[in-house]
């Protein structure tokens, strides 16, 4: 009797989640559509339009855009290139970089990226900056995109805003601390990383034509994007974990894309970002220069360790590491680590103020474009603290 009760009990349960999700995945349609009638009749956020973004069918439509004004720059055309700002406009193009690749859910995605570049720029071997949206992998969530692709190619630098395959089940159900982490999250974290390391191919397989030096491409992003950035600079195909490798196809390529190429980046950024897997730290000499930008009030992932969410239960997230833990476990190998640490920043990039955060990335990549990579840690005042705990900024 307790056997067909507990059997009864768990297809409950699972009916009962899976009307959730399907209900959440509708209403997120529904998010995303608004937000796209709210962007087309003016009523989005300023920042939202920075950017003039080709139109696209599969473009992966953004659930919100955080708050803020367009951000100001004052280029100068006799400033440092990669360094300072010195071009006042951009040209934006969209591309695939990888076609039918298989979703969580049986379907396939052709998968697109953004390519934003100075305009009249007679520079043909540009540094290249790769970056990718936050959004728990569950849906595309613009904290500083807009900032990040106009910032840094007024700098010079050709920009990529990618799309990357998101969702799993019970995606939009995870903040509320319900799913299994292995068989949920975990697959569409991999499942980033395996677009990543497309999308550096792809990006060196046609590099010449589009003006980029494939000895200079740097990988960054925010939140969900900052742990594919990590896990892109960290993972490969004898350190990742098997029995999620088995649900995404066995192995980090499994398309076989421009193998030809390799997936080794200059640099990596990471904007509230975190490792999973703490082993592929301890204890490892990574020689992948990497910028931690964290805050110390972050309340999704803790800039040390912790649950993302900050959901007790460990089969739904396990205990992940931060931006201040990796650096700590990275600097006793004197790795090429930096750790920018936002005094009394939230999760979102915004509380540093958009120009501060884009000095902060290209000071790095400056430093690296040089060959002497920025390395110790700097605290950084939050523009707009989220808390007053100066006790957690040492």
């Amino acid at each position: 009797m307790q056997k067909q009760l507990t059997i009864l009990f768990l297809a409950f349960t699972s009916i009962f989640f899976s009307s959730c999700d399907a209900l959440l995945q509708n209403i997120q349609k529904s998010q995303q559509a608004q937000t796209a009638a709210n962007q087309a009749a003016g009523k989005a956020p300023k920042r939202a339009y920075t950017l003039t973004l080709p139109p696209n069918k599969d473009r992966i439509l953004p659930d919100g855009y955080a708050q803020g004004d367009i951000m100001v720059t004052n280029p100068n055309p006799w400033g440092i290139r990669y360094k300072e700002y010195i071009y006042t406009d951009f040209d934006v193009r969209t591309e695939y970089y990888k076609k039918g690749a298989p979703m969580w859910d049986g379907s396939k995605k052709d998968i697109i990226m953004d390519i934003v570049t100075p305009r009249n720029d007679a520079e043909k071997k540009r540094p290249c900056l790769i970056f990718l949206f936050g959004g728990g992998f569950a849906g595309k969530f613009d904290d500083c995109t807009q900032e990040v692709c106009k910032g840094m190619v007024q700098k010079g630098y050709v920009v990529v805003a990618a799309d990357y395959r998101v969702g799993f089940k019970n995606a939009l159900l995870a903040g509320q601390c319900v799913g299994d982490f292995n068989t949920g999250m975990y697959p569409a974290y991999v499942r980033a990383i395996q677009d990543t390391r497309s999308l550096i191919r792809y990006l060196k397989a046609n590099a010449e034509r589009l003006g980029i030096d494939p000895n200079l491409i740097f990988i960054s992003g925010q939140s969900a994007g900052a742990l594919a950035t990590i896990g892109t600079a960290l993972m490969d195909n004898n350190n990742a974990p098997k029995e999620v490798m088995s649900q995404v196809g066995g192995s980090l390529d499994p398309m076989n894309d421009n193998m030809q190429y390799d997936t080794k980046v200059a640099g990596v950024i990471s904007m509230a970002g975190a490792v999973i897997d703490p082993n592929l730290v301890l204890g490892k000499k990574i020689s992948t220069p990497m910028n931690f930008i964290h805050g110390t009030c972050d309340e999704l992932l803790d800039m040390y360790s912790g649950s993302p969410f900050r959901c007790a239960d460990r089969k739904t997230f396990p205990i992940v590491y931060g931006g201040a833990a990796i650096y700590e476990a990275s600097r006793t190998q004197n790795n090429p680590v930096y750790l920018n640490m936002i005094c009394n920043g939230s999760h979102s990039m915004s509380v540093i103020g958009y120009n501060k955060l884009i000095d902060l990335i290209s000071d790095f990549t400056y430093s690296v474009i040089q060959g002497k990579p920025i390395t110790g840690k700097q605290i950084v005042p939050a523009e707009k603290g989220v808390c007053n705990k100066p006790e957690l900024c040492k």
